[in-house]
């Protein structure tokens, strides 16, 4: 069996137009890594100036760590206050204001008008912040940031779910289960590569349709050249021979998969630094219901990614197995994912749209999409990697099943 399973392997790698879908998808993950470090650009509190590549990560992190400590309810009053006093020195000269680039704000009002004014207003920190606090429409600040979160929990789950899906009663004790294990108050810090990676998830879906085309011909390939009719006609062959294919396509799926995720990943490791892994999720959103680690986050979608990437390729394998074409079976895994993105904007078609690969890795711990089979509740990922660790065990042993029938025939 393992001579068998390294020749499968062998034959996948040597697949030409499976390994460039593979090398291209890499090299895309790389690029855009590459390309978020060293093209980013921000405003530098310190200098005014604005700058640009690894001196705008630095001029961001030293603005996030700024802010780092406990949020506690006085620390959280003392930020909202310096938020309403910058809003409302803003508004006595709005209009021109409005008008005047960073520079030009800085030579007419000076640069401590820039930093304790327009800067704040647009600091992501203060905007989180002021979200999670709001009450009302008419401006009523919560007491803390730990009412401000669970009001605005209660509010999004007393409504419709894109304003469309309602939430059952055991949704909503789901959701404010969760929230109730977060830990408050809490500690905010920098983690500028962790949320590099959590920006970065949805590409990955390229690297699941890049191995989904790699093993698209793995049956498929021996019908079209004619070679299944006669390959290892014995009773070893019968079995062993199918079960080896979709175990070397599920090793290489795998290999590439965590090699991918390595090669992204490392890259905002390496540029940006680990620091911030375990931090609460909540840094990035205050509102945010999940009870986790910016870290245990990351690791759970990564995991995530390989699953949803192993039932994508046990569902290529069935084709391929049913198929007498590679063709088609390399094009469907592309075309699910890309109508799933584009059924998301379809709200009642939202909820599926979700679960393909490009959305569940983009929208997983962020939307407050729900799935409930009477009392029994599945979040998102949850959801995800219960569908496509089935589609994985079913969708495997049908292709095996499929292609000793073939070779009976």
């Amino acid at each position: 069996m393992g001579t068998l399973i390294r020749f499968e392997i062998k034959k996948i790698v040597q697949n030409r137009a499976g390994v460039a879908a593979c090398a291209i998808a890499l090299i895309l993950v790389m690029a855009l890594s590459l390309g978020s470090v060293l093209t980013a650009g921000a405003w530098d509190a310190r200098s005014g100036s604005y700058v640009e590549g690894l001196g705008a990560w630095d001029a961001i992190r030293r603005t996030e760590q700024s802010h780092a400590g406990t949020l506690d309810d006085a620390r959280v009053a003392e930020d909202m206050a310096t938020y309403e006093e910058a809003q409302a020195r803003w508004a006595q000269d709005a209009d021109h204001l409005g008008s005047l680039s960073a520079q030009q704000m800085i030579d007419q009002y000076g640069i401590e008008f820039w930093r304790e004014v327009d800067r704040v207003r647009s600091d992501a920190y203060y905007l989180r912040l002021k979200t999670a606090m709001l009450l009302d429409d008419k401006g009523t600040h919560a007491p803390g940031l730990q009412e401000g979160a669970g009001n605005f929990l209660s509010n999004e789950l007393s409504g419709r779910y894109l304003g469309f899906f309602p939430y059952a009663e055991s949704e909503r004790s789901f959701w404010e289960g969760k929230a109730s294990r977060i830990e408050w108050p809490i500690e905010y810090g920098s983690a500028l590569a962790w949320d590099e990676i959590l920006s970065f998830m949805a590409f990955y879906a390229f690297v699941t349709i890049a191995a989904c085309i790699a093993v698209s011909g793995v049956f498929a390939g021996e019908y079209q050249g004619g070679t299944a009719s006669i390959a290892l006609p014995t009773l070893r062959g019968k079995r062993s021979l199918p079960v080896a294919k979709v175990v070397a396509s599920m090793l290489f799926a795998s290999a590439y998969w965590w090699a991918s995720v390595a090669v992204g990943s490392g890259v905002f490791l390496v540029a940006l630094g680990a620091d911030g892994a375990g931090l609460p999720y909540q840094i990035f959103d205050f509102v945010n219901p999940y009870p986790m680690t910016v870290g245990q986050v990351c690791a759970s979608l990564f995991l995530l990614g390989w699953v949803v990437t192993l039932g994508c390729v046990a569902f290529t394998l069935l084709l391929s197995s049913r198929l007498r074409s590679v063709m088609p079976v390399a094009v469907t895994p592309l075309a699910v994912t890309f109508l799933g993105v584009f059924a998301k904007l379809i709200v009642p078609l939202s909820k599926v749209a979700h679960l393909t690969p490009m959305n569940v890795l983009n929208d997983s711990f962020v939307a407050l999409a729900s799935y409930a089979l009477g009392p029994v509740v599945f979040d998102l990922p949850s959801a995800a990697a219960l569908l496509y660790a089935l589609l994985a065990l079913v969708c495997a042993p049908l292709a095996v099943r499929s292609f000793v029938r073939y070779q009976v025939a």
